[in-house]
């Protein structure tokens, strides 16, 4: 079972999050996640344990405890079917809106109707 762990300190480690869960059973995978500009963590993370059972005393356990003076989260993870978009030529894009092409058709002397369906007036019309 795949488990998400969040709100972990900035420093945590792999280590101290493996210490953590290794009481419960195997674990076949660790990740924190990290900030590629920072190298710093970004405060959440997986672990991967492939007995369902032991998964699940661990997050009864760990959820809620605090860890570095922050109570750590965890919980299943949900794996999300995300897809990245991809480029299809046979689908025809909406044209974009530009501002200066619906202006000139608002544009038309004074008391004519105009494409809006508006009679277009001036002050000196009003009453």
């Amino acid at each position: 079972m795949n488990i998400l762990v969040r709100n972990l300190s900035r420093e945590v480690n792999e280590e101290e999050v493996f210490e953590l869960f290794q009481s419960f059973g195997r674990i076949k995978s660790l990740n924190i996640v990290m900030d590629a500009s920072t190298g710093k963590s970004k405060g959440f993370g997986f672990v991967d344990m492939p007995e369902d059972f032991e998964a699940v005393a661990a997050i009864k356990a760990l959820d809620g405890k605090l860890v570095q003076g922050l109570r750590m989260r965890v919980k299943k993870a949900v794996k999300q079917n995300y897809s990245p978009p991809q480029d299809n030529p046979d689908r025809v894009r909406p044209e974009r809106f530009d501002a200066r092409k619906s202006n000139s058709a608002i544009k038309g002397k004074k008391g004519r109707t105009l494409s809006t369906g508006h009679k277009k007036t001036t002050r000196k019309d009003r009453p």
